[in-house]
């Protein structure tokens, strides 16, 4: 299947002659002339170099030879060309000619495992492509870069205003200088010099959201992509891709009326539960509620309007449900009519259960009390059977001490039973239900086992639990958050001796975790008895990197020292910097991200045709990450191994931007009461439209109960904070001396709060 979307990569125009300073890896055939032989009416060359996946070029077998000339209209020492989306499997001729007119042939084989075809640097004016398949051939799209003497690696989208900046220039020396300017301009407005192949320009807060690129000097000079800064601006470019994404992978597309589970299989057409290419393992309802709880007023439908469909399912949700919301309902009746009793499964609908009375505006009452009855019957129960892939064998038994943890498939990190049975156990209290203390036993022991028995110097404990492994750390962490007093002992000592590990292994140009002390990605995670096995190898890793930020942003929650809270803070910034493009390729994670992602300069070498998925047309797909081969920095290391996106790897993107959500959000009382008036200040990411002047609701409690709803005003437009000065005798409640207010922003677990106490 061809990908349809429309691909419109924003990159940095204008000729970019290889004596001149210009953006790093511009396309320079993007929109040149084209000619080609033969000509044929329904086949323009000019499809060849338009950037568009919805015009297809095609070489023909009958004709003696495809011959495409690309004039790039200057001369250019040129090094790597990328087919992106080509489908050929015979011998590729490729030469470049120079401004003289002399032409030597730069590559001639099939097309590489890592895609990208590379060659010593050459001078060229012109490329030609020579092609003679045996069957009509998709040709994709002719990308061509220029030799890099100085390449500069940013968050191609941009960075937020007040938060950690860092560029990694990989051939800069030691104190080699480097500004900032505004995008196309050099009037230098912040400066700067490398340490360690790293520029630091986080004390650069400039007011709006204009466009900046960074310069490197020295002996040979780089210039950046262009990127913006704003408040909340990582935040405010990835709501939308993740939402449509959790929209568009759905089995049925949303029509549920084709759901026809049976034991052997969900009947998800291309395998998968409730989203294509789903596994027990996926976690999608902790990834939405988690998502929607740290931020719920970024998620309302007047900020993000229904797009999807919900067909089929059993209850008609109110008009203004958020889509979030809607989401994790389709989910739950998915998962109680297929009835569902895998471990992690049974643990997805545990987050519901203790969700739902922040959910309950929205979502029938009788959805619970069925959820509720069916997960408390089965939570005990040793089945799995329904439905699971890739799986350990193991009891679904979840009052157990599980002392099995998964492979780098990430099909079961350890703890993930913690969370589930300390929800179920406040749900079991609310419910006054007698056998609490069992859920609560199950998430003490299941804890103590983790501090007594996981070595985190072992990478198997750590990265190796691949997209997955935040689960590890998410559960500690909230362990010891929300029962400080009655946590083991050893914890928080655990939590940081994680936290030391995982700064340890990131004293690299690239802020970058790696797995182990000489091997920076997962290694290969098929067994050694296959024949495809590469003990040198490594594999995809989207979701570990993506997922990243909400372990070391959990584990932050709860430690003490600053200068180590500070290092988390950075390494959670580096690995989003890292999939929007501060990485070895320069390259985002996502094929299609020049359209899914506002700012995105240049998406991943690939995506995979087919596929479980069938992702090709959905939004938001993380594709790919660098492998073994790129690192520390190989500019011809392309994307050797497999790459294909996945609905897990999505989940896990979610949590880090939920945990980044809290630790960005902070709430504070201003005043004393004089005149009965006090400021309300929220940090949150709210910003979602930097032209608008838009609001934010917080709750009101007092004295723990009799909420209310109160409502802040951005501080203009494109602001960080969000005010309002309030009178309490404006409240809906008598006051007396004594009577402790509380507002809070965020839901369960995720809510930060500010009290004051009238006097």
């Amino acid at each position: 299947m061809i990908n349809r979307k429309l691909i419109i990569c924003c990159l940095f125009t204008g000729l970019l002659f290889y004596n001149k300073l210009a953006a790093q890896m511009l396309n320079l055939a993007k929109g040149k002339p084209v000619s080609i032989e033969p000509k044929i009416s329904d086949n323009p060359g000019k499809h060849f170099v338009d950037g568009d996946d919805a015009t297809l070029f095609y070489a023909y077998p009958t004709a003696p030879m495809n011959e495409i000339v690309v004039d790039l209209l200057g001369a250019f020492y040129i090094d790597r060309v990328l087919l992106r989306g080509f489908r050929g499997t015979d011998t590729l001729r490729i030469y470049a000619i120079s401004s003289a007119g002399e032409k030597k042939e730069v590559f001639a084989d099939v097309l590489p495992a890592k895609k990208l075809i590379t060659f010593k640097p050459i001078e060229a004016h012109k490329l030609v492509v020579e092609y003679k398949p045996k069957d009509k051939t998709l040709m994709g799209e002719l990308e061509v870069f220029a030799y890099e003497p100085q390449p500069v690696m940013v968050n191609q989208s941009g960075y937020n205003t007040g938060a950690v900046k860092r560029f990694t220039a990989p051939l800069a020396a030691d104190g080699t200088p480097f500004l900032v300017v505004k995008a196309g301009e050099n009037k230098t407005l912040f400066e700067g010099t490398i340490k360690d192949k790293i520029g630091d320009f986080s004390a650069f807060n400039p007011t709006g959201s204009l466009a900046y690129q960074v310069i490197v000097k020295g002996k040979d000079a780089g210039k950046s992509f262009p990127f913006k800064i704003a408040p909340y601006l990582i935040e405010r470019v990835s709501y939308k891709p993740a939402m449509q994404f959790m929209i568009d992978d759905r089995c049925w597309y949303g029509n549920t009326n084709s759901f026809v589970p049976t034991v052997e299989n969900a009947g998800c057409p291309f395998l998968g539960v409730a989203w294509r290419d789903s596994h027990q393992f996926s976690f999608e309802l902790q990834a939405l509620i988690n998502l929607y709880f740290s931020n719920p007023d970024a998620f309302t439908v007047e900020q993000m309007p229904i797009e999807g469909q919900y067909i089929g399912l059993r209850k008609e949700l109110p008009e203004n449900t958020p889509e979030i919301v809607r989401l994790i309902y389709y989910a739950v009746d998915i998962y109680l009519r297929g009835k569902v009793n895998h471990t992690l499964l049974k643990e997805q609908l545990a987050y519901f259960l203790y969700a739902y009375p922040y959910l309950s505006e929205y979502i029938p009452k009788e959805v619970y009390e069925e959820a509720k009855d069916y997960l408390f019957s089965i939570w005990g129960n040793t089945d799995n059977s329904r439905w699971r892939w890739h799986d350990i064998e193991h009891s679904a038994d979840l009052f157990q001490i599980y002392t099995i943890m998964g492979t780098g498939k990430g099909q079961f990190p350890p703890g993930h039973s913690i969370v589930p049975n300390l929800m179920l156990y406040e749900v079991a209290k609310r419910e006054g239900r007698k056998d609490a203390e069992r859920y609560w036993n199950a998430a003490l022991k299941q804890t103590v086992w983790i501090i007594d028995n996981l070595d985190w110097n072992d990478p198997a404990t750590t990265k190796g639990q691949r997209m997955n492994e935040y689960v590890t750390m998410q559960s500690l962490s909230y362990f010891f958050k929300h029962y400080p007093d009655k946590a083991p002992k050893k914890l928080l000592e655990k939590i940081r001796s994680w936290a030391e590990v995982a700064v340890k292994r990131s004293d690299n140009m690239w802020d970058f975790r790696k797995y182990k002390e000489d091997k920076w990605v997962i290694p290969d995670i098929k067994p050694a008895s296959d024949p495809t096995f590469n003990p040198n190898g490594s594999f995809n890793e989207p979701g570990n990197i993506a997922g990243f930020p909400a372990a070391v942003l959990a584990a932050k929650q709860v430690l003490s020292d600053k200068k180590l809270k500070d290092k988390l803070e950075q390494l959670a910034v580096g690995h989003i910097d890292n999939v929007f493009g501060r990485n070895p390729t320069g390259r985002h994670y996502s094929y299609d991200a020049c359209v899914d992602f506002e700012g995105a300069d240049i998406g991943w070498f690939q995506e995979l045709e087919g596929g479980a998925g069938m992702l090709q047309t959905v939004r938001g797909v993380l594709d790919g990450s660098p492998k073994e081969d790129v690192y520390q920095y190989d500019p011809y290391g392309g994307d050797p191994g497999h790459t294909e996106g996945w609905v897990t790897f999505n989940t896990a993107w979610m949590e880090g931007i939920a945990y980044r959500n809290y630790d960005l959000t902070a709430l504070s009382v201003i005043g004393n009461l004089k005149n009965k008036e006090i400021t309300l200040q929220l940090a949150a990411p709210l910003n979602l439209n930097p032209l608008v002047q838009e609001q934010a609701k917080i709750r009101v409690a007092k004295n723990g109960k009799d909420d209310t709803v109160v409502v802040l005003e951005e501080e203009g437009v494109d602001a960080l904070y969000f005010k309002k000065v309030l009178n309490v005798e404006e409240l809906p409640f008598k006051l007396i001396k004594g009577d402790v207010l509380t507002f809070s922003y965020g839901l369960g677990h995720f809510t930060k709060e500010a009290s004051i106490t009238i006097n």
